[in-house]
């Protein structure tokens, strides 16, 4: 499976629109014939960039059908689409919605590719950190694409450096991956840690662990 995980983006700064215009290109480079989004993680969007059909706004890619895996007759039409997760505070939202559809969650195991943003790169790790719309922060279970991995967006710019460092101590895992804002790390599950690609306008800090 090849993953291509974005770090989030700060409202207020400009960054949605950026970051949305490399999802664009990430996905006209695919070409899928489907893109099935799963927006279980941002319920109620702040910013106007996210509010309404933002994907037929924002994504001008001919030729592709849209799915909304909030309509249970999307995700039934689904066929191998490319998965993209958007994200959001609403973490256990994100965790129940998706768990709760056994189709749905093995669309998305099995998909060719699967594109991630803030909350929704998270949630590819073994574990990941809810966020403060669920409550005290807490470690919840992720979907364990990527196994003994955890995934920190919005990496510099909230400071989380210390936070990855303990929640890799507190889940045991072996390595932790922290994703600047409008920054995205490119992967395939069967080469890394050993291989994996960065681009946008900040940094990615894979830590290993040394347990």
């Amino acid at each position: 499976m090849e993953l291509i995980l974005f770090g989030g983006a700060e409202i207020g700064q400009g960054q949605v629109r950026a970051e949305l215009k490399l999802i664009e290109k990430e996905i006209k480079r695919i070409r899928p014939k489907q893109v099935l989004h799963v927006p279980f993680a941002r319920i109620i969007a702040s910013e106007k960039e996210w509010s309404g059909d933002w994907f037929k706004k924002y994504m001008h890619i001919p030729g592709i059908t849209y799915l909304n895996a909030a309509k249970k007759s999307d995700i039934a039409r689904a066929r191998s689409p490319l998965i993209f997760v958007s994200g959001g505070s609403q973490h256990v939202n994100l965790i129940k919605k998706v768990r709760a559809s056994r189709r749905l969650l093995s669309l998305i195991k099995k998909a060719d590719y699967y594109i991630g943003e803030s909350a929704g790169s998270m949630f590819t790790g073994e574990y990941f950190r809810s966020g403060g719309a669920d409550g005290p922060r807490r470690i919840l279970p992720g979907l364990g694409i990527l196994k003994k991995t955890f995934i920190i967006p919005h990496y510099t710019e909230r400071k989380l450096q210390t936070v990855l460092k303990e929640c890799m101590n507190q889940t045991k895992a072996k390595i932790g991956i922290g994703i600047d804002c409008v920054t995205a790390i490119e992967l395939d599950t069967s080469t890394f840690p050993k291989k994996y690609s960065t681009f946008g306008l900040g940094k990615v800090k894979i830590i290993k662990s040394k347990q």
